[in-house]
């Protein structure tokens, strides 16, 4: 049912006050989603600040998996009388008796959650404007189909975070340390202040700088070098192939189920995502190649505003020369180039602290929907009490053992002073 919600703009916006509404279309089959094409095109040009994931095509991929999975669709719309000012789509699918709202993923479900949003009217009044906006979409997915909201990502001291915020949520998360509801610091690189890339190649580690022309000499001594964009489908297609099974193999020798990485679906995902775009002019692969073989790859989002480093791999016979740091720098500089900052995006690495020039934090956030949906909160609490049982068992064989290592050495004293009599 359409609802709305009170905007107030300044005065130069000619209206004191205006209303917004929201729907809430409910889709269950791929002809209903393309219905929306037009629109969040056009929504789409006059967000300058939109993400890759948000576009209607990335989208319309995604709602593709969403129905093979046997998921619907719901798609939440905020107006301003007529004009379109956001669209936030999710797909909904059973965690068995529950039903989980949660943002279109390729299949790793580590895209940003937030909504495409049209910007204000100037930037004055920008700030005002997707506050409200986001009340608004905060107040419409109280309406989906789900008993739970899944929200990947939110940084914090966004406007989606401030609104949801104030949402309904689980009283069993507000007690929980924020680390263990999920939160994640990320990483990344502000360089639109920067007068020229000397200026900010300056201020990276002096280990970096060294480390990237050693690689780089070294590489170039053992072949034919190429850093680049994948210009055409083939070669997107084979870098992007190469690019997940190394990632695969990665996360395996180190013991990482990453459920993303055991299948194929998101690398196919992309590989259908390369093959409908514009692959000259809008870059997605990157790679280091060494005599035509990838030695290095990356997968990244590339938005208006924003360059996010998605998926990267390397060969480990290559480590020696830095093959991952020389992609970084390429990538880095591109994005500078084109007016972008660079988001490494959550999770720690050693290498995106030495690159980085800006930390954030950045959590996920659960809202309960309906009164079935307070059921996770039992899985909540029983997830909490195996991690206090680990943490405690864990902690007692620590002191255990220092304790037998007290033991052992006051035995071997004991045993030293009675051979010295």
């Amino acid at each position: 049912m359409p609802s709305q919600i009170a905007m107030n703009l300044p005065e130069s916006n000619n209206k004191a006050t205006t209303r917004l509404r929201h729907d809430v279309r409910r889709i269950v089959a791929l002809d209903a989603f393309s219905a929306l094409r037009a629109d969040w095109n056009e929504l789409t040009r006059a967000a300058q600040a939109h993400l890759l994931c948000m576009t209607y095509e990335y989208c319309e991929l995604a709602a593709r998996t969403a129905f093979n999975d046997a998921a619907s669709i719901d798609v939440v719309m905020v107006y301003r009388d007529r004009d379109l000012l956001a669209i936030w789509p999710f797909a909904i699918e059973r965690r068995g008796l529950l039903r989980v709202a949660k943002s279109l993923t390729c299949g790793s479900n580590e895209e940003y959650g937030g909504p495409l949003i049209k910007d204000g009217p100037d930037e004055a009044a920008n700030e005002l404007v997707e506050g409200s906006i986001h009340a608004a979409l905060v107040d419409a997915v109280k309406q989906l189909d789900a008993d739970l909201l899944e929200v990947r990502f939110v940084r914090h001291g966004s406007e989606l975070q401030k609104a949801l915020a104030l949402a309904p949520q689980s009283w069993l998360l507000r007690l929980l340390p924020l680390r263990w509801r999920g939160g994640l610091p990320a990483y990344s690189i502000e360089m639109r202040d920067f007068s020229n890339w000397d200026a900010f190649a300056a201020t990276l580690p002096k280990s970096i700088r060294a480390t990237l022309r050693a690689g780089l000499k070294r590489l170039n001594a053992h072949g034919h070098v190429e850093l680049g964009w994948c210009k055409t489908f083939d070669d997107a297609h084979a870098v992007l192939t190469w690019l997940f099974a190394s990632k695969r193999r990665w996360a395996k020798s180190h013991g990482f189920d990453t459920p993303y990485l055991m299948d194929d679906r998101t690398r196919d995902f992309f590989i259908a995502l390369a093959q409908q775009t514009d692959l000259p002019n809008v870059p997605l692969v990157a790679f280091v190649k060494v005599d035509g073989v990838p030695v290095a790859a990356a997968l990244s989002q590339v938005g208006s505003r924003v360059f996010e480093y998605f998926v990267i791999s390397y060969d480990p016979e290559f480590s020696r020369y830095s093959v991952g740091n020389l992609l970084s720098e390429y990538l880095v500089k591109w994005a500078y180039d084109h007016g972008r900052d660079f988001d490494f995006r959550p999770f720690y690495a050693d290498y995106k602290a030495r690159w980085s020039n800006c930390r954030s934090w950045h959590e996920t956030y659960t809202l309960v929907l309906s009164a079935r949906g307070r059921l996770w909160e039992m899985s909540v609490i029983g997830t909490q009490i195996t991690r206090i049982k680990r943490k405690l068992s864990a902690l007692t064989r620590s002191k255990m053992q220092a304790w037998r290592n007290r033991f052992k050495t006051r035995s071997s004293d004991t045993a030293t002073e009675s051979n010295a009599r």
